[in-house]
């Protein structure tokens, strides 16, 4: 009955709170909570915690028996320079919440949470601007087949809204809020992954995420078709290296071509303004180190590569995901057995592109994009 409840809340939670953001692989974030964070993104193959179910569900079965809450708050800072008279985008703060919550009894482990899975954002002087923001309701399920090998899986509630105006097509739809869209869809997507423990010292993991392929994004008279999330193909490696130091490796395959092609614009039914997208599909390496300094402070460095997904001739300035590299650090202090604090800083250095399609106003021709952000994840867990 209580996980019932907690269910209900959190569906409803997400149907107003997505939050924005401009994430950094393409439209998905480095990381998914300040353990995978800190260590580059890297989650596949140990306990990071609920985030879990936003990395690898399979790895909830790793967690200490009984009960932990994690409370969250992750900042984007996006700094974003456009040529030709664009000037600098004035977007350049998005604040997420999330929550997750998770059970260990015996074999089974199962939970529920909600985290803002990316998006993007900018806001010109001109008055020209984009806001998109995802999220997902989690209910996640992990089972221990045996002392070595466990499975998990998750069903999650995907939810986006977007904000749009460019003055030179005559576009205009958004509600004046960070935390929702004009144009709102939702839809369902799954997640199937497991850990296997080769040796003592060495895990591995791997989770497939489904595509969230959402409905046409509405809000009365604007209607936008062909925004997707992709699907996602992830592995990874854990290395207890000692008992204060452990490695961790992942890499990503992340579906962006059968996902972002043309996104279109509608108004009153017809079409509107179709924006060719073509993103290419992208290969995400992230590395991170653990080293626990003493019983009660573990430090974490990280790096985490991601190719800029969208080719040069359709780059644009509404949505620049172009961001490479990603270097971050963190720690985790435990107070007590029972109260734990972890935080990460992520910096992402400056990435150029210069369009190579048609000459303005048609194409991008000549414009160069700049695009940089530091970033940060603060949470608080409480095992019961």
């Amino acid at each position: 009955m209580q996980l019932n409840k907690l269910a209900a809340t959190l569906v409803a939670v997400g149907m107003t709170v997505p939050g924005s953001a401009m994430a950094t692989n393409g439209m998905l974030m480095e990381g998914y909570g300040p353990i995978a964070t800190g260590m580059g993104g890297a989650a596949m193959a140990y306990d990071n915690g609920t985030a879990a179910m936003a990395n690898n569900p399979a790895t909830l079965g790793l967690m200490a028996e009984g009960s932990r809450i994690d409370v969250m708050l992750g900042f984007v800072g996006p700094d974003v320079k456009t040529s030709m008279g664009i000037g600098k985008s004035k977007a350049d703060a998005f604040y997420m919440p999330a929550f997750g919550y998770a059970k260990k009894m015996g074999k089974l482990t199962y939970g529920a949470g909600i985290y803002g899975q990316g998006g993007m954002g900018t806001e010109y002087a001109s008055g020209d601007m984009a806001q998109v923001s995802v999220g997902r309701v989690i209910f996640p399920l992990a089972y221990a087949v045996n002392d070595r090998f466990n499975v998990g899986g998750s069903v999650d509630l995907v939810w986006a809204g977007m904000d749009m105006v460019v003055t030179g097509y005559g576009i205009n739809f958004k509600d004046g809020s960070d935390f929702t869209g004009a144009a709102k869809g939702y839809s369902l997507a799954a997640k199937l992954g497991f850990t296997y423990k080769l040796a003592d010292t060495l895990t591995v993991g791997g989770v497939y995420q489904s595509a969230g392929n959402l409905p046409d994004l509405k809000d009365g008279i604007y209607k936008v078709k062909g925004f997707d999330m992709p699907a996602t193909l992830g592995l990874g490696l854990a290395w207890q290296a000692s008992d204060k130091l452990m490695v961790a490796a992942d890499v990503k395959d992340v579906l962006w071509s059968d996902s972002m092609n043309t996104v279109t614009i509608y108004k009153n039914g017809a079409v509107y303004a179709p924006f060719q997208q073509d993103w290419n599909d992208q290969i995400v390496l992230s590395l991170g180190l653990a080293y626990k300094l003493n019983d009660a402070l573990t430090g974490r460095i990280g790096y985490n590569h991601g190719k800029n997904p969208i080719p040069d001739q359709l780059v644009n300035y509404l949505w620049p995901a172009i961001v490479e590299n990603h270097y971050t650090a963190g720690f985790g202090y435990a107070f007590s057995k029972q109260s734990t604090v972890n935080f990460a800083l992520s910096y992402s250095p400056k990435t150029s592109v210069t369009g190579t399609g048609p000459n303005p106003p048609v194409g991008n021709g000549g414009m160069t994009i700049d695009h940089s952000q530091l970033n940060w994840q603060l949470m608080y867990s409480y095992a019961f």
